[in-house]
């Protein structure tokens, strides 16, 4: 039970705090107490400024040769996951009619790729850790400008009241990313051993800030009295959806790279920074994308949903490519 416990904290925690919004919602709405929007600013600062300090650049230039892996990890999260979130949704039709639910699945699609647990489940099954964390990285930083751009294009980020511009947008991004992410790198040499002494806090602190935003976001939208208009049908559906574009985009990369010729651990890099999404990107950039009178806390419902199913995958996964006969050349 405590193994169980230690496995999933993340996850039931994202329970533990949805269940304090629904308990104390008043106290993450307008009328907190609390400085709500400079917390989750500032929170937003240190995540970034923390994933800047532990970028390290030795190993990105390492996984910098490997071009066909890249293009197809880059397709992956930025054509093809997109592509397939179109197609399904049109599949569906009016059987998932609440529209920020919509917009959630495409804004699942438009994120970037995880950077922690691709890399660390790429290295555990014996993949090319190198070509997973350029890949990871890189997807990340294309996110930055990505994200916001096809999110103003497609989900209506730009056209709701108090909405902003996507030039807006980027100049929010800007500071609050790119920024605190570049100090970061620049600190590199004088915390990275700091960080890596106390990198247990400090995944705790960046956990706990991702908290503070969904809490924030479900908080609102109990005070709105959101959850009451959705039918639970769609919310079935939402899960059902979350895992069919997990299961179809992981067995599609693993199928296409063994068709490009790629080695096994290669084919797992690609396996893993191909098909994740990042939760520790996609939250804060939904803060900065999306405006006040968006419901947040459907838009984020099939991440926060497809968050925990790939790493149950991937932890199921991890066996399988260390299996001898799958891992022989």
């Amino acid at each position: 039970m405590k193994r169980f416990l230690s496995a999933n904290s993340f996850v039931l925690s994202i329970f533990c705090v949805v269940l304090l919004a629904g308990l104390i919602p008043e106290f993450g709405g307008p009328a907190s107490p609390l400085p709500i929007r400079r917390l989750r600013s500032i929170g937003i600062f240190l995540i970034f400024f923390n994933q800047g300090v532990q970028l390290p650049g030795e190993e990105l230039r390492r996984g910098l040769v490997n071009w066909r892996l890249h293009l197809m990890v880059q397709s992956a999260v930025y054509l093809i996951f997109p592509l397939l979130t179109f197609l399904l949704l049109w599949l569906a039709g009016d059987l998932l009619e609440q529209p920020d639910l919509r917009r959630g699945f495409l804004y699942l699609s438009f994120v970037p790729t995880t950077i922690t647990s691709a890399v660390a489940l790429t290295g555990m099954a014996g993949g090319a850790v190198s070509g997973a964390l350029f890949n990871c990285t890189l997807s990340a930083v294309l996110g930055v400008f990505i994200t916001p751009a096809l999110s103003v294009a497609f989900l209506g980020a730009g056209e709701s009241e108090g909405a902003v511009t996507l030039a807006e947008t980027l100049l929010g991004v800007a500071t609050t990313i790119l920024l605190p992410l570049g100090l970061g790198q620049a600190a590199r040499g004088l915390l990275s051993r700091f960080y890596h002494r106390h990198k247990v806090f400090f995944k705790r602190l960046n956990s706990g800030i991702i908290l503070y935003i969904i809490w924030v976001a479900f908080c609102q939208s109990f005070l709105r009295d959101t959850w009451s208009q959705v039918p639970p049908a769609s919310l079935l559906l939402t899960f059902a959806g979350v895992i069919l574009i997990l299961l179809s985009m992981s067995a599609g990369l693993w199928a296409v790279s063994g068709w490009a010729g790629f080695p096994n651990p290669v084919r797992i890099a690609a396996f893993f920074s191909g098909s994740q999404k990042t939760l520790a990107m996609g939250l804060p950039l939904s803060a900065l994308i999306f405006p006040p009178d968006m419901e947040l806390s459907l838009i984020l419902l099939p991440l926060l949903l497809y968050h925990p199913a790939q790493l149950i995958l991937g932890g199921w996964m991890i066996q399988r490519f260390q299996n001898s006969a799958v891992l022989k050349p």
